[in-house]
């Protein structure tokens, strides 16, 4: 007996879960009483409330969902867009640090500490609730993308309408394969155009789903919205640990039992394409050796100005706390996502003909292999995964908009007033995370243009923390022009038909012919490449041509193979500026595209930053950014009156710390390693290296 494709046992333990975590947070309700209670919990947690409160924001289903889809789409090249954290790992050991050094409580305030400026805190406040509203968008998606997969409608239920587009689909998946390795005939060419417009705008599909979005949005935001509302971040760290234990649980379920259904690790190398087991992806994939690089650089400054840096460190009781639970929750991150990558082969090997869009890999999976009690718990999963993030999310862009959006404006009022104003704003930033999910068909070009829009903010904190002689117009000069560039005009301008049917920004790139070594299947052995199934060979691999100035484009008409192309998605504004340096890019492979793409987004903002700080100078406040400095080198003491106190030192005496100075007499503001330094960072490293020797190793084990 099923009730819209869920047991009634699942849905008992999907009930049990959401009253748990309704419970939790109507017992931290009690003790919110200030502004620093409800946003960072009285900067009290220790190391494991901090450690499963950064899993469980890092580490979020929709991350699952994500990787399980690209390894699902483009192999296990395309998860490096999910593992590129690995490299950062030494990275965070020094940041958290950082960030709870400082002593604020959101990352706006470092513009009104270091510049003396209202206006700047209140710019970063609205961009990046605009970007965190974006990932909450992403989450909603993959969530639902992933419920409807597991609440699959049997066939003789279909409407006819529903039963056509089913059948579309199928015929779209026979073309394409055939397109992957040789060439359609005219009239084949002209069939699959039309379906592939037909499934780029989402007017096709594999199955038909019982979940419908109203209602599955509605009751996640009420749960999501109650518990977060009454008991702030404390209720999201608390509630992390339960959650904690389920993404474990959910991420490690599926892979034993997909190795039975499969018959064992020789039967899934089989089924897999050679092409989906190269570590740094496919000739024709997006995430070669070159790209992956330039993802780590775009990373490594864009997270250096995240909006949860203040609240997921400056909540860590001091900073060592904040350093181990940071780098401790980002490694297991990490291993997870080479489990969940495994996942998506899985989904490759067992469900290829039912996945229509590889968002919902992991849900045809689950609902695959999963009986009742085992598909309530994955759900349950699911939900506890991606409320530990949105929690987390929505209580620090409340800080945001409280502290530099709404108090300039309404000044003056009780502790009591700002924390219900904060309350308020998590539900309208839940119902904007629903807008952008309905509004966005597909998870992976909005994950790949993200790096891009956190280099509008990342760039200029970087400097700010180490670089004394930034200034304040140079920072107002590189906001806002990266935010036009990066964020404003790649959305704005594509509303207008002109330019979304653009011949020239319609363009693709040209196919091409490369020759991979690659391992033989029983195909090679039918056209005498090869002797042996597995046998290493020699092998042309055609570079299909993508879409150069937008994620896709499509015929206007699907049903008029002569109507004009008009773009999909976002408008690649750096490849735009890449054309007017003089670069071919019609001749790159999908590599070198993305490769530039965050190559330009990267160096971009440093073009603005650096040149003006030199040209311009702050007057009026050397003093204040003494104090900064000074107080951004003084250690955090774990009781707040003795730390109190070691601050008031550092502003008596500014130039406290400056023997400690890698670059004495200079604006640099680095500092000599610490013996905890130099242990985290080399510990960070071997980490980073052991993860990265796993995953090769595993996937060379896989491929024979």
């Amino acid at each position: 007996m099923e009730l819209f494709g869920f047991h009634p046992i699942d849905l008992l333990i999907i009930l049990l879960y959401l009253f748990a975590i309704t419970y939790i947070g109507q017992k931290a309700y009690g003790k919110i009483r200030s502004e620093e209670d409800f946003f960072l919990a009285g900067r009290s947690f220790n190391k494991l409330l901090q450690y499963f409160l950064n899993m469980g924001t890092l580490s979020d289903a929709n991350s699952a969902i994500r990787t399980a889809s690209f390894a699902f789409e483009k192999g296990l090249g395309g998860v490096w867009l999910m593992l590129i954290g690995v490299f950062t790992g030494p990275y965070y050991w020094f940041m958290a640090g950082w960030f709870r050094r400082v002593r604020l409580v959101t990352m706006a305030e470092l513009f009104e500490e270091r510049f003396k400026s209202k206006i700047l805190p209140t710019i970063y406040a609205l961009v990046g609730i605009w970007l965190s509203i974006l990932i909450m968008g992403i989450g909603y998606k993959a969530s639902l993308r992933t419920f409807q997969a597991m609440t699959i409608k049997p066939p003789e239920k279909y409407t006819p309408a529903e039963a056509e587009s089913v059948q579309l689909y199928e015929r779209y998946r026979q073309l394409s394969k055939i397109q992957k390795t040789a060439s359609l005939n005219p009239q084949e060419a002209a069939e699959y155009e039309r379906l592939d417009a037909l499934y780029k705008k989402g007017q096709i599909s594999a199955f038909v789903s019982y979940t419908k979005p109203f209602w599955f949005y509605l009751i996640y935001t009420v749960f999501i919205g109650f518990y977060v509302t009454m008991g702030g971040f404390r209720a999201a760290a608390v509630t992390d640990i339960l959650q904690g234990f389920l993404i474990l649980l959910f991420s490690i379920l599926l892979i034993p039992l997909a190795l039975v259904a499969l018959g064992g690790w020789t039967e899934f190398t089989r089924r897999i394409p050679d092409h989906m087991l190269f570590v740094f992806g496919s000739a024709g994939d997006e995430f070669a050796w070159n790209s992956i690089a330039a993802l780590v650089l775009v990373t490594i400054i864009g997270i250096t100005g995240h909006q949860g840096n203040m609240a997921l460190n400056g909540s860590a009781r001091d900073e060592l706390t904040a350093r181990i639970a940071n780098i401790g929750g980002a490694y297991t991150k990490r291993i997870l996502t080479i489990i969940w990558a495994l996942c998506g082969l899985f989904a490759y090997a067992l469900c290829s003909d039912l996945v229509a869009d590889p968002d919902t890999a992991w849900g045809i999976l689950s609902r695959h292999l999963l009986g009742p009690g085992l598909r309530g718990l994955m759900v349950a999963g699911i939900l506890a995964a991606n409320m530990s993030t949105l929690d987390a999310v929505c209580v620090y862009l409340s800080a945001l908009f409280v502290r530099h959006i709404y108090k300039p404006f309404v000044p003056n009022k009780s502790p009591r007033h700002y924390i219900n104003v904060s309350r308020l704003a998590i539900i309208g930033f839940l119902l904007l995370g629903i807008y952008v999910s309905v509004t966005t068909f597909s998870i992976i070009h909005l994950v790949k243009a993200l790096p891009s829009l956190n280099i509008i903010f990342g760039a200029p904190v970087l400097l700010l923390l180490f670089w004394k002689r930034l200034t304040r117009i140079a920072v107002y000069v590189e906001v806002i022009t990266c935010s036009i560039v990066l964020a404003v005009l790649p959305h704005l301008l594509p509303c207008f038909e002109a330019v979304r049917h653009s011949p020239w920004l319609s363009q693709q790139t040209r196919e091409q012919t490369v020759v991979r070594s690659v391992h033989a299947c029983e195909s090679d052995i039918q056209s005498g490449l090869a002797e042996e199934v597995g046998q290493l060979i020699r092998k042309p691999v055609r570079i299909l041509p993508v879409s150069i100035y937008y994620d896709n484009i499509a015929r206007m008409n699907p049903e008029d193979p002569d109507s004009p192309y008009e773009g999909i998605g976002r408008l690649h504004t750096e490849l735009i500026i890449a054309h007017f340096l003089g670069i071919d890019l019609p001749s790159l492979t999908p590599s070198a595209l993305l490769t530039l793409r965050y190559l330009i987004a990267a160096v971009l903002p440093f073009v603005f930053l650096i040149p003006i700080s030199w040209l311009t100078k702050d007057k009026g406040f050397q003093e204040d950014i003494e104090r900064f400095y000074a107080r951004l080198k003084t250690p955090v003491h774990p009781d707040p009156q003795k730390d109190a106190e070691e601050v008031q030192k550092s502003y008596a005496d500014p130039h406290r710390f400056d023997h400690l100075k890698l670059f004495p007499r200079s604006n640099w503001e680095f500092c000599k390693w610490t013996r905890t330094d130099t242990l985290g960072f080399l510990l960070s490293t071997a980490a980073t290296l052991g993860i990265i020797l796993f995953f090769w190793g595993l996937i060379r084990l896989i491929a024979g």
